[in-house]
């Protein structure tokens, strides 16, 4: 009788064999699908960070009549946000017209603000940080928040026949301008233009602004929008004409009585910028470059019982063939403590020149002097001269933390 034929299995060798391999084959597959989630929570995190910072500074690409009109949370409030809430619920600021974060459909009030691994974003000034990866994420928004903050918007103003205020009518003109302050919500600022004309009005945060130039004798105003970019940038200067020839034969600039001037102030740095602290702007010139003097609003200081220097580079005279009578640097000044002084510094053709020392007190007070010849020629003022020419102040303090402050320099030129 023949038996059937022995059918042969897996040995238990053969078995732990190929368990360990599935095993190899399992810990592969699940590691290569750890690092594409992994990949895929990275990248959500970073659309989530652009996102935000669009949702705080605006998206540039957001155009109307080919200028940006998008400028977030900061374009409507005048400041960085608090924390990312603010982006979603109004934290009690009158110009807050968010929400400034839009939500997925998987995302709550509280998730938007999480990184894709469920980690609290960190806004720190201009900068967004996630760490949930293990390695720190970074999403820069400016570089620095003065850049979208505090801007210079430049300008000039004149009536029918190009004519220019001149020192008669430049007190009659009234520059406003609605600026939002946070929680003070729409504030104006209030200007006046030089008697050229020009004037140039500082830490304007980015956005769309609306400004007024108005003849205070006639109430005649002249409403605008101007949109102001981040860094000092924006439409062409404002440039306004009046529809009457208000200055035209009364005090514009081309006479040469002798008693017309001309008022140029900071629009850059000089040759050298050493006062070492500055509140409420972005560079030292800013905060000296103001037409009406905000005092500690916005001011550089020093603590340093040592001179030291700024001079600050200057607008640009009207053309002019009148011979100059003198230049005088004006400059608006206080001490903290006991000791403190200034003198008033000009910088021509190489060489810095400084005016008579005086001590500061501990209220805001004017300080000026006037050089009636050009100090390194010791002859009569060109303007060559005055073209090039840049003014600042020196300033001393004590030490730490008593300060001298200066918060306003401007140059008159009389000619």
């Amino acid at each position: 009788m023949t038996s059937a034929p022995r059918q042969k299995g897996f040995s238990l060798i053969e078995l732990l064999i190929m368990v360990v391999v599935l095993g190899i084959m399992a810990a592969i597959a699940l590691q290569s699908m750890s690092s594409a989630v992994e990949d895929s929570r990275r990248i959500q995190t970073e659309r989530k960070m652009e996102s935000l910072s669009r949702a705080i500074v605006g998206n540039p690409g957001i155009m109307q009549d080919g200028i940006r009109s998008d400028f977030g949370y900061v374009g409507d409030v005048g400041t960085f946000p608090p924390n990312l809430g603010a982006l979603y619920t109004n934290p009690g600021i009158p110009t807050w017209h968010g929400p400034y974060a839009h939500l997925d459909h998987t995302e709550d009030t509280i998730s938007f603000r999480n990184d894709a691994w469920g980690h609290p974003f960190t806004l720190s000034g201009v900068t967004l940080t996630a760490t949930g990866h293990g390695t720190t994420m970074t999403k820069k928004m400016a570089d620095a928040a003065g850049d979208y903050l505090f801007n210079l918007v430049p300008g000039s103003i004149r009536d029918r026949n190009d004519s220019t205020p001149g020192t008669l009518w430049m007190d009659s003109v009234r520059i406003l301008v609605d600026i939002p302050s946070g929680a003070s919500g729409l504030v104006t600022r209030s200007y006046k233009p030089s008697s050229s004309g020009a004037f140039a009005l500082d830490s304007v945060p980015a956005g769309k602004r609306f400004f007024r130039f108005i003849y205070l004798p006639a109430s005649d105003t002249i409403r605008r929008y101007y949109t102001v970019l981040p860094r000092h940038k924006g439409d062409p200067p404002l440039a306004v004409k009046f529809a009457s020839a208000y200055f035209s034969g009364g005090g514009g600039a081309g006479g040469c009585s002798g008693n017309d001037s001309v008022v140029l102030r900071p629009n850059g740095a000089g040759s050298i910028s050493a006062i070492s602290g500055r509140t409420g702007c972005a560079a030292n010139w800013q905060c000296v470059s103001e037409i009406t003097a905000d005092n500690a609003v916005s001011q550089v200081y020093e603590n340093n019982n040592g001179w030291v220097l700024d001079q600050y580079a200057l607008t640009d005279p009207p053309a002019s063939t009148c011979a100059i009578v003198s230049v005088t640097v004006h400059c608006r000044a206080m001490r903290d403590q006991t000791q403190g002084d200034i003198r008033p510094a000009v910088h021509t053709l190489g060489f810095d020149y400084y005016g008579t020392s005086t001590p500061l007190t501990t209220s805001w007070a004017n300080y000026s002097y006037t050089w009636t010849t050009n100090p390194n020629t010791g002859g009569a003022w060109t303007w060559g001269e005055i073209t090039a020419l840049q003014a600042g102040a020196q300033i001393r303090g004590q030490a730490t933390p008593f300060a001298a402050r200066l918060t306003q320099v401007y140059v008159v030129v009389k000619f």
